[in-house]
């Protein structure tokens, strides 16, 4: 069983977004509901990136961008679905409607 680090779901997305993520024990629920969020968001962004990307390299960057997304939104559901499960029904429900209106399409 893998370890939940938040440290570590914090430092993915300050690789991405050049932004430090602050906050106390009280606020951890809502540190890993902002990565739940970023990362779901930032993976679709380079999935369309990815779509346009031509050369290798960019794809290959790309590649590991979404799978740095990837480890982060489940490291993040892990902990979610263990400390709140109505919470996570209810954030993954928000971001399903929110990717249909925004991409126009859904893609897991």
């Amino acid at each position: 069983m893998a370890v939940i680090d938040i440290e570590y779901g914090k430092a993915i997305l300050e690789d991405q977004y050049g932004e430090t993520v602050e906050g106390s024990d009280k606020q951890s629920a809502q540190e890993w509901e902002m990565i739940l969020h970023n990362s779901s968001y930032g993976h679709e962004y380079a999935r369309l990136e990815l779509e346009e990307a031509k050369d290798m390299i960019s794809q290959e960057d790309l590649l590991e961008k979404m799978d740095n997304y990837k480890r982060a939104y489940f490291m993040a559901r892990r902990y979610l679905k263990r400390e709140n499960p109505e919470a996570l029904k209810r954030i993954e429900t928000d971001l399903i409607d929110q990717k249909v209106r925004i991409f126009g399409v859904y893609t897991a």
